[in-house]
Formats: C-alpha cells, sequence, structure tokens
C-alpha cells in the first residue's frame, strides 16, 4: 500500500471529528449571540450530547486501528507523520478523559457561560461561584486524568499551547513584570499628560460600526465568508474558511474598545480564513496553537492598527465618518493611542501595561490548580493582585474578577497565550520587514495585501503541518523569545514619551 492508503482511515474518522466540532462552535456561537435566556438548559443537553459522540468516535476501536496503520506507512518528517502527531494528541487526551466527565464539561461550560453573563451584568460574582466552582472541580479531574503524573496547570495549558510547562512561563512572566513594570513607573514620574480627545466624545454606534468594517474588509478580512455580530464579550469563531464569525462591544463615549477590539478579531479571523480549505476536515487542518493565533490577532490589532503607517491612510477615514473629529492632526492621534496608563479591563488595555493583565490571571490560575487559592476567594485575590502589579484596586466585580469569558467556558490554562501572542507578533513583524523592505509604505498607502500574503504563507496555510517550535523558527530564524518585543516596547515608550 502507499503512504495515502496507510492513512486514509485516519483522514475518514478524523473528518466526523471536525464535523461534530464545528456543530458545536455553531451552537457555542449561537448561544453567546441569539440564543433566548431560556434556551440554555436545552442547549446544555445537545452540546453534551455532541461532547459524548466526540469522545466516543476519539476513543473507538476504529480509531487505535486507524492510527496504527498510519503508523505503519507513516515516513518519517513527511505530512503523514503530522498528521500522526496532532491526532494522536487529541485522542490521548481523550482516551484518559472518562466518557461521563467529558459529557459533564460540556454541560456545565454551557452552564457557565449563562451564570457568568448574569453575574457581569449585575457585577455580583457570587451568581457566578457555585457554576465557577463546579467547573474547576471538573477541570481538576480531568487534569488528573490527563496527567495525573505531573502538573494539574500543566495539563490544562497543554490544551491550548502544546507542550506550554508552568515552570517555563514562570521566568518568562517574571522577565515581563521585571521590564514593564520600570517602564510605567517612569512614564509615571515623568507627569506627561496625554490628550485622548481625539479618541474620545461622541462616537454612534452604527458609525463605529461602518468604520471599523471598512478597515478590517480592506485589511483582507472577507465579509462573503464571514459575518459580525454584537456580543458581551468580543471573539472570533472559524467553522471552516468558508464561514469565520467576529463579534464586537462598543461604548458611545471612546472609539477604542470596539475599533480595536475588531482589529484583534479581525486578526484571529484572517488567520482562519486562511486555513487551507482543503485540509479543515484533517488532523493538521487547525491553527497550530493559541498562542499563534493570539499572534496573528495582535500584530493586526496593535503593530499595524495602531501604528503610525497605518493612521497615515486610516486618518482622513475617521475624519469622514466622525466630523466632530476633522480637526485631529496625525500626531495627537499617535499620541492617544499609546498612552501609558494601567486601567482595570485587559481588552482596553494599552501595549505596555497588557502583558501585566495577563501575568495577573496566571498566578491566580496557579492558585486556583495548586489549591493555594479557593474560588471563594477570587475576587479579593483578583483586587489585590491587581493592586500589587499594575497599582490598581478594582472597585466591583464586573471590572474585576468578571471581566473575562474564558473561566465561564472552562478555559484555564488559556491566557498565558496572549503573551505568548505577543513576543511571537513582534517576531513575525521584524521578519516580515526584511522581507518587505517598503512595508511601511504601502501600508501608509492601504495596502495590507503584501503583510497578508507574507503570513499566509509563513503561518496560515502551514496550519498545524509542523510544531509551534517548527513554525516559528522557519518563519522568523530564530526560537521565540522576548527580544524583540521588549525593544519594540521600550521604543514605543521612548517615542510617545520623549521630552
Amino acid at each position: 500500500m502507499s503512504q495515502a492508503d496507510f492513512l486514509s482511515p485516519l483522514l475518514q474518522c478524523w473528518a466526523e471529528i471536525r464535523d461534530l466540532d464545528s456543530a458545536a462552535e455553531i451552537l457555542e456561537w449561537d448561544q453567546e449571540t441569539q440564543m433566548p435566556a431560556k434556551g440554555q438548559e436545552g442547549r446544555g443537553k445537545v452540546l453534551g450530547t455532541l461532547a459524548a459522540l466526540r469522545h466516543e468516535k476519539l476513543t473507538a476501536s476504529a480509531m487505535q486501528e486507524a492510527l496504527a496503520q498510519a503508523d505503519a506507512g507513516a515516513e518519517a518528517g513527511s505530512e503523514a507523520e503530522a498528521h500522526l502527531r496532532e491526532a494522536r494528541r487529541l485522542v490521548d487526551r481523550a482516551v484518559k478523559t472518562p466518557a461521563a466527565l467529558a459529557r459533564e464539561l460540556a454541560e456545565a461550560k454551557s452552564a457557565g457561560l449563562v451564570a457568568w453573563q448574569a453575574a457581569r451584568k449585575a457585577s455580583d460574582f457570587s451568581i457566578f461561584q457555585p457554576a465557577l466552582e463546579r467547573l474547576l472541580d471538573l477541570r481538576r479531574r480531568q487534569a488528573s486524568c490527563v496527567m495525573p503524573e505531573g502538573s494539574a496547570f500543566d495539563a490544562m495549558l497543554d490544551e491550548f499551547e502544546p507542550g506550554a510547562k508552568q515552570a517555563d512561563l514562570e521566568p518568562l512572566f517574571q522577565e515581563l513584570i521585571g521590564a514593564l513594570v520600570p517602564l510605567i513607573q517612569t512614564v509615571a514620574e515623568g507627569g506627561q499628560e496625554i490628550d485622548l480627545s481625539p479618541v474620545q466624545g461622541n462616537f454612534p454606534p452604527d458609525r463605529q460600526l461602518a468604520f471599523a468594517k471598512t478597515l478590517i474588509e480592506r485589511m483582507g478580512f472577507d465579509f462573503e465568508a464571514g459575518r459580525l455580530d454584537l456580543a458581551a464579550h468580543p471573539f472570533c469563531i472559524g467553522f471552516h474558511p468558508g464561514d469565520v464569525r467576529l463579534t464586537w462591544r462598543y461604548q458611545e463615549d471612546d472609539i477604542r474598545p470596539a475599533l480595536f477590539g475588531l482589529l484583534h478579531e479581525a486578526g484571529h479571523g484572517m488567520y482562519e480564513q486562511g486555513l487551507p480549505a482543503e485540509s479543515r476536515r484533517l488532523p493538521i487542518g487547525n491553527a497550530v496553537s493559541l498562542g499563534v493565533h493570539e499572534s496573528q490577532s495582535r500584530l493586526w490589532e496593535n503593530r499595524v492598527g495602531r501604528g503610525r503607517s497605518f493612521w497615515q491612510w486610516a486618518l482622513p477615514l475617521y475624519r469622514q465618518a466622525f466630523p466632530d473629529k476633522a480637526g485631529v492632526e496625525a500626531e495627537s492621534m499617535h499620541r492617544a493611542l499609546h498612552q501609558v496608563k494601567p486601567s482595570l479591563i485587559r481588552v482596553e488595555a494599552d501595549q505596555v501595561t497588557y502583558d501585566l493583565h495577563i501575568a495577573v490571571r496566571f498566578q491566580i490560575e496557579k492558585g486556583l490548580f495548586e489549591g493555594d487559592l479557593e474560588v471563594a476567594d477570587l475576587p479579593v485575590a483578583w483586587n489585590d493582585l491587581y493592586e500589587q502589579i499594575l497599582g490598581i484596586r478594582p472597585s466591583d466585580d464586573a471590572h474585576g474578577v468578571l471581566q473575562d469569558i474564558h473561566w465561564s467556558m472552562g478555559m484555564f490554562g488559556y491566557f498565558p497565550t496572549y503573551s505568548l501572542g505577543n513576543l511571537l507578533q513582534a517576531q513575525l513583524y521584524e521578519s516580515a520587514l526584511a522581507d518587505l523592505p517598503d512595508l511601511e509604505l504601502q501600508l501608509a498607502q492601504g495596502e495590507f495585501s503584501s503583510l497578508l500574503d507574507w503570513l499566509r504563507r509563513k503561518v496560515h496555510r502551514p496550519a498545524s503541518r509542523y510544531s509551534v517550535a517548527e513554525l516559528v523558527k522557519q518563519a522568523t530564524g530564530k526560537a521565540l523569545g522576548t527580544e524583540d518585543y521588549l525593544r519594540y516596547i521600550r521604543g514605543l515608550v521612548a517615542e510617545t514619551y520623549r521630552p
């Protein structure tokens, strides 16, 4: 038999897994954007059934036989070997997770989302606490099954960033804290005030939406293969390169949450649209990791979307969309977009303070999984860490422990991928500049195709054909590190707050 013949049964099995994933994801998208409040119980049961079916197929004898046959025909370094690597990772996790636990987790996530939405609206953590305690218990049980001899938190991290270890992330966050906190203190001590009038005022939601859609469509998000809806927490979900959904939220007195939230989600969306359609139902058809995914959103949101070149093109459109901003000049806009000031909400944080928000969440998740922190104590622990690391203290739960959707969906271990994405986007952009010497000029003219094509070649089309480390090395010529990112951040502060 040929290598393709050896692989065929595995690919047939995997197509059904991907279809079940897409069905569940469509229902989850609907739950966050369209489903009536009383639909939670029924939706939870449906998602539980889909999770049970997925678990059944992943752990079936047919899957084990397909893996064994593929292994017998896979050549070292081949695409078949990559299929095996990705399939085995998910199959091994499923085999170690009891079917009843997989179903219960799916139902608990559905209930958790509804509880979080109600708690966030009321700014009352006690409404969410029972659901979160259940989710944490289930995830701890899953961790003990998946990595019985290892760290429970490592088991969570590995789900979102394959191979990530708490022991590796701890020094990384210490380095980031050690570099960023002095920068923030220097800015504060300098006493320079940034005029925020270019980005604050009266921004009707319909105009915000029209302006942001114009930008992301020009950048490369294909609305014939996507859509946009309101949600409590912005997110992107891709069922197929031809069906990628974005969500957004807005403030009428500040353009930044809607605008940069959408640039961020569009970065995710363009990655999803750039994955090879022919591989979508195959083991290597998905994004290789959440850290890589976040590199795409952070690159388009910050490195492109806040850059001088981008606003050379976008500022005339901004003035046209919001006539009372007709007098805004490029320099004042640049400074307003790069104010450095500790704030309470992660998704609205500036680039310099952002990773400190992630450091807080990393410390809290470690405490939850190591047994040093109880769910009931989360609000106080959260507020204490914000005061310790960022120098500010939330006054209510909505602006504190309830601001993120992730824990309501059992996504413990996700947050570090944002900082990993920050590091990678810096390396990717530096490599793109080396390959595309006139890139900044192109961005200033509203031409984004060269950058998007470069990312398609280096990041999107490979999907998960290579490991994270291999993809990073191939795309940037070196291993992931902090050097490029911290150099960029220091330069940004020096430019914005020059004497």
